[in-house]
């Protein structure tokens, strides 16, 4: 009887043992999904959530120091810029580095009075700036950037209609202005689809032309 008594009292024992086994295991695992030997997450050398979860779903995290490397290396792409400065009318015009060595070529623009004829004819005319490809040649010339430099009044006249420049029936685009000046392309500038009619529509497309305050010394 005594026998029998002491056998039971041992099975009591490891019931109670292994219902703490388990019970422990289960909330090991539940409330930090591991078994209760395993290394935990924030053990030294394991990888962050984020990183495993991205690696899981094929995403790839860059660390900081990527992303302050891609920074730098745009913000030298934009200081290595070629850039024309035009201190007398006060612009800057951005340029790809294939521009090494452009040329400028200075001439003018003419209007057409459309409101006054013969001797009551008035003039207009203005400035232009032309970059040139340093690739032109005259066997095979290349699309040059003219820039057409009006007065704010002789913009406001061509927008009112008093004048007309070319025979396109459409006015020049602007590109910018400051208080004194207008800069425009002039319609159909690249009406001939010369070479590199396409490079210079995407350095235009890009806004290349700053205005600023023009210098008082270039003026006097």
């Amino acid at each position: 009887m005594k026998r029998s008594t002491r056998v039971s009292g041992l099975w009591i024992l490891i019931c109670v043992v292994l219902a703490l086994a388990v019970g422990t295991v289960a909330y090991f695992w539940v409330t930090q999904g591991r078994f209760p030997l395993a290394p935990g997450a924030s053990q030294a050398g394991s990888e962050p959530a984020d990183s495993q979860e991205g690696a899981a779903a094929g995403i790839s995290f860059a660390p900081e120091s990527s992303a302050a490397a891609s920074s730098v290396s745009a913000s030298s792409t934009v200081m290595n810029a070629l850039v024309y400065t035009n201190d007398e009318y006060g612009f800057t015009f951005a340029l790809p580095q294939d521009f090494e060595g452009y040329t400028i070529l200075k001439g003018e623009w003419e209007g057409t009075d459309i409101q006054n004829t013969g001797s009551k004819a008035r003039v207009f005319q203005g400035p232009q700036i032309t970059i040139r490809d340093p690739r032109w040649t005259s066997e095979v010339p290349r699309q040059d950037i003219p820039i057409m430099i009006l007065t704010a009044e002789q913009w406001n006249q061509l927008q009112n209609g008093e004048f007309s420049i070319g025979a396109a029936p459409v006015n020049p685009t602007e590109l910018g202005q400051n208080s004194k000046y207008v800069f425009a392309l002039p319609a159909r500038y690249n009406y001939a689809f010369p070479e590199g009619y396409e490079e210079v529509q995407n350095i235009l497309d890009a806004s290349p032309l700053a205005a600023f305050e023009p210098s008082l010394m270039k003026q006097s």
